[in-house]
């Protein structure tokens, strides 16, 4: 079972960071939590509030370290989650971890990373803290370091950020072509920064978007015609979103309420 804690980040984080989450699991001693993460284009640093071993990496074949960072995804991840996990999740708006670390986000893509390779002793002092403080300490403490790693970076290019609203405010449907002529850059110059501030192309980031957006829409809206769903989201036809749908998750629409995402959920609001 799953417990978890929301936060919003002080307001000066507002435009690169979208939330805090404290997760913890609470299962049998012997047990752990089957889930699935689907592509998604959020950035995290996690925080292990939790001894190591938490956090199985079935893809990889591997545990992930007790503080790491994961970029976005391409592809499906699948996880098991140990009982006595509890971490603490930074969730970052895409270009986000770059802004405040000055991360490559590419080298997170579809894995996670081991924090202290790219943080250093920071990480480990910091995660030391958050386990002897209250709550509302925690939040403090993130607030004060991530604001005063944000005033120490460089301004990243305003042409990124732009790009980032056009995508997501049409839902993935912009061209390349749209996105020079908005922000006066060249489709080289774009791909090379999206892919160090975002993790992938623009394309890829649109597309995903565009995955998500239809996912949000399946939860709250049932029994929605798979012909509606393909107009309503810039799709050719039924045929090329169904077939989309299942190049991203591995099944078709109809499948995907039998898919335990509920920790995807969880992760990204």
């Amino acid at each position: 079972m799953f417990h978890v804690h929301t936060f919003n980040p002080h307001t000066l984080l507002g435009y690169c960071v979208d939330s805090y989450r404290i997760i913890s699991v609470d299962q049998p001693a012997s047990g752990f939590i089957e889930n699935t993460l689907l592509p998604h284009v959020t950035q995290s640093l996690v925080i292990g509030l939790d001894d190591e071993n938490t956090v199985f990496d079935c893809i990889h074949s591997e545990f992930c370290a007790n503080h790491f960072i994961t970029g976005p995804n391409d592809s499906v991840c699948h996880l098991k989650l140990f009982s006595g996990m509890k971490k603490m999740i930074i969730n970052f708006k895409p270009g986000g971890l770059y802004k405040i670390f000055h991360l490559p986000v590419h080298h997170f893509i579809n894995r996670s990373q081991d924090a202290r390779v790219f943080l250093g002793q920071q990480i480990i002092e910091i995660g030391d803290q958050l386990r002897e403080i209250s709550l509302s300490g925690k939040i403090e403490l993130i607030n004060n370091w991530l604001t005063g790693l944000l005033k120490s970076q460089k301004n990243t290019n305003a042409s990124i950020d732009e790009a980032i609203r056009l995508i997501e405010g049409n839902n993935g449907n912009i061209s390349i072509r749209e996105l020079e002529q908005a922000t006066y850059t060249t489709k080289r110059t774009l791909e090379r920064r999206f892919l160090e501030q975002v993790g992938f192309h623009p394309k890829t980031f649109s597309r995903l978007v565009r995955f998500n957006r239809v996912i949000h829409f399946i939860e709250t809206n049932l029994n929605v015609p798979w012909r509606q769903l393909a107009d309503a989201f810039g799709f050719y036809d039924q045929s090329h979103f169904i077939h989309e749908f299942k190049t991203l998750s591995g099944r078709l629409p109809h499948d995907y309420f039998s898919m335990d995402t509920e920790f995807k959920k969880i992760l990204q609001g």
